[in-house]
């Protein structure tokens, strides 16, 4: 058992190591300028996830106008739910605000959703009414936690 004495011993040796680390950490300096040029702009790269994000949903889009439900993958759909619904998030919140990404991905949740339906609708005219309802309860129990996430998520 520590008596009071070795305590306060390891207490001032503790506060010998780590206070001029904390000092080194928190007294770096902050570069004054950030680089210049398109290749390092948060414009660049967010107008080009914006891009690459309408693919996704261009996709989905053209996979219900033109191909059948029967190839709709249900699990990569709610993935593709859930991820651009937390990227639609990320980018209404982001400084400044990137309002082609997050189009992007609320175009996406809509067209996945479509999707989703298409495929249950599917499954259930296949008489896999079981199955649809069991995955229906993962889906709501994701949803919602999902839900929290977004809701309690930072606002910056």
């Amino acid at each position: 058992e520590m008596n009071s004495m070795s305590r306060m011993k390891v207490f001032a040796l503790l506060r010998r190591v780590t206070q001029p680390a904390a000092r080194r950490v928190f007294s770096a300096e902050v570069p004054k300028e950030a680089p210049k040029g398109w290749w390092h702009s948060a414009q660049f790269w967010g107008g080009l996830g914006a891009v690459a994000g309408w693919g996704m949903t261009g996709s989905a889009i053209y996979d219900a106008s033109l191909k059948g439900p029967e190839i709709i993958s249900l699990n990569m759909t709610g993935v593709m739910i859930v991820y651009s619904s937390l990227f639609a998030k990320w980018a209404w919140v982001v400084n400044p605000r990137n309002m082609a990404l997050c189009a992007c991905h609320v175009s996406n949740v809509f067209a996945q959703g479509n999707q989703l339906r298409r495929a249950v609708e599917h499954k259930l005219s296949l008489g896999q009414a079981k199955e649809m309802q069991d995955m229906g309860y993962k889906a709501a129990a994701g949803a919602a936690g999902l839900g929290a996430l977004i809701v309690g998520g930072p606002t910056l």
